[in-house]
């Protein structure tokens, strides 16, 4: 397997994972938030190109689910937007 197969090959583990860790960690009042948020940082800094397609499942939260008790960045949807 050349270098170039080896680094698709990761690419798209990437891609057929990322969209569950996601799932999974928005809206967790954990560290699998902020987790991501630097998976997919550190991805985009290697592949700068990259993009990450758009989940409709992953909302906004509501008002009441921000309190003394989560954070805003507890919740993926930012990582939607196309202004970042």
């Amino acid at each position: 397997m050349t270098d170039k197969q080896k680094i698709e090959l990761l690419k798209s583990c990437f891609n057929d994972t990322i969209w569950m860790a996601i799932r999974y960690a928005h809206g967790r009042h954990t560290y699998a938030p902020s987790m991501v948020r630097d998976a997919i940082d550190n991805f985009k800094k290697v592949f700068p190109d990259w993009n990450l397609k758009q989940d409709n499942t992953i909302e906004p939260p509501n008002e009441v689910s921000i309190d003394s008790f989560s954070l805003r960045s507890d919740y993926l949807d930012d990582l939607f937007s196309n202004d970042k």
